[in-house]
């Protein structure tokens, strides 16, 4: 009984010092998103997009890439600022996984007026493109995006793709 509770006390003050290590490491779990790992990124992403014969890699004035679904043209005058757009759209990290999406929230879609409501400047300026009908997949660098904090489960400095379809312009 006496060994028992000296392996307590040991274990117990070892867990106390693991505790106070853990605590005292000033760790940033973001340290791993710089300007730099951001570049490599976008890179790697029109490399691979450049290297699919099937997709057509076009950009805008203000540094949006973005992959026209050939399919989903659309058709009448592109978004501007005022209309009342609604959207299907798919919020991805550059590996793939999702991170929003609008079938997440109510009907699968999502309706906003374009450069009233509160979007993304890199959303704003890539939707532009688009005509009622159209889709696209849009790269969106973090200076247009989340910038050097993030929001939420997106991390500071990480580009964001978005495939965005407009069912309607009013």
């Amino acid at each position: 009984m006496k060994n028992l509770k000296s392996i307590l006390k040991l274990g117990v003050f070892i867990l106390f010092i693991g505790i106070i290590v853990s605590c005292s490491k000033n760790i940033d779990p973001y340290a791993q998103y710089t300007p730099e790992r951001e570049a490599s990124m976008i890179k790697e992403w029109k490399a691979s997009v450049k290297s699919n014969k099937k997709m057509h890699l076009d950009s805008t004035s203000t540094g949006i890439y973005f992959i026209r679904d050939t399919t989903k043209v659309g058709t009448g005058p592109t978004v501007k600022a005022g209309n009342t757009v609604k959207v299907k759209y798919t919020g991805l990290f550059l590996d793939g996984s999702v991170f929003d999406d609008s079938s997440y929230h109510g009907d699968g879609t999502m309706t906003y007026v374009h450069k009233t409501d509160r979007m993304i400047q890199g959303w704003e300026e890539g939707i532009e493109v688009l005509s009622k009908g159209g889709a696209a997949g849009f790269l969106i660098p973090s200076a247009k995006g989340y910038g050097t904090t993030g929001s939420g489960s997106i991390p500071p400095n990480t580009p964001l793709v978005f495939i965005i379809e407009v069912l309607d312009i009013k």
